[in-house]
């Protein structure tokens, strides 16, 4: 009750109620209250519905934000570190892509990218009914910890994506939605408005660095690899390609945002491998661990 109360003055003082916050409630509500295999499904998911809510929570950062917003620097820092010579003149990878579009290429970013949302939480349900709760419960703790520090960087460092570079220079518009850039062109191929929609209530423009569609699926591949499962690896290893690929070419990000979200996820993994086998953390983790399993 205490932290329902807690939920909705968040949210409705502080953040601002949209549907995804009401969504999210509901289905934390089913959950709970269904019976108790949702309730253990529930305590999987936990550090995934905590990373929603914080997500949700992140459209406030600009009413707050000391740091200053990189735009015109991160662009030079990406043509003097990884650039390529277009047209007589250093650009980033990204900017050359937006020059040379490609159908095929907007097909596959754009269905690649897609995978970032479905990919995780299919992964953790086939732990789940696979008597795996305890990996499933690694990877979405990793994932946590990888989006902490994520949000410790779209705080600390606030970054705007390639595509305002491109579309607005160095003008600083702070209250601007967020914008499908390339991934427009897959929806405009399948008809469906779907990343436009989406990026439409974004919540954070300048959170570009670091690139958390980096990490996110090469935390599914590394716990696919404990799983033991090849297709599902496979599976990973080719969504993670994908989404990489996509996030340049679509201009959502630069190279440097890539690599800092690898290393974000890898940092995640070290932390969580390490974190589940201190003795402050061992009897609560377990705890959690042996509910599921019951």
């Amino acid at each position: 009750m205490i932290l329902s109360i807690l939920y909705w003055l968040w949210f409705a003082v502080v953040v601002g109620i949209d549907d995804l916050n009401i969504y999210f409630y509901i289905m934390i509500t089913f959950f709970f209250f269904n019976s108790a295999r949702t309730r253990k499904l529930l305590v999987v998911f936990s550090p995934f519905f905590i990373y929603m809510i914080l997500y949700s929570s992140l459209k406030v950062l600009h009413k707050f934000n000391v740091f200053t917003i990189h735009i015109e620097d991160l662009y030079e820092l990406e043509v003097k570190l990884f650039g390529i010579w277009y047209n007589g003149k250093k650009v980033p990878v990204s900017e050359y892509f937006v020059e040379n579009l490609n159908p095929f290429l907007d097909f596959y970013a754009g269905a690649s990218y897609i995978t970032w949302v479905p990919f995780p939480i299919l992964f953790a349900l086939i732990l789940f009914f696979s008597n795996k709760p305890k990996i499933a419960f690694n990877f979405w703790v990793s994932f946590l910890i990888a989006n902490l520090l994520g949000f410790i960087g779209y705080i600390t460092y606030p970054a705007a994506p390639p595509w305002y570079y491109f579309e607005y220079g160095s003008q600083l518009i702070v209250d601007l939605k967020g914008n499908a850039a390339g991934l427009a062109r897959f929806d405009d191929i399948i008809g469906m408005p779907i990343y436009k929609n989406m990026y439409s209530e974004g919540t954070n423009t300048f959170g570009a660095m670091p690139s958390m569609h980096a990490a996110f699926p090469l935390l599914l591949t590394y716990f696919s690899l404990k799983f033991g499962k090849k297709w599902i690896t496979i599976v990973a290893i080719i969504s993670m390609v994908g989404i990489w690929f996509g996030a340049v070419y679509t201009a959502h990000h630069y190279i440097i945002d890539i690599i800092f979200g690898i290393l974000c996820g890898i940092l995640a993994i070290i932390i969580t491998e390490s974190l589940i086998n201190r003795k402050f953390a061992v009897r609560w983790y377990e705890s959690a661990i042996d509910f599921i399993r019951k």
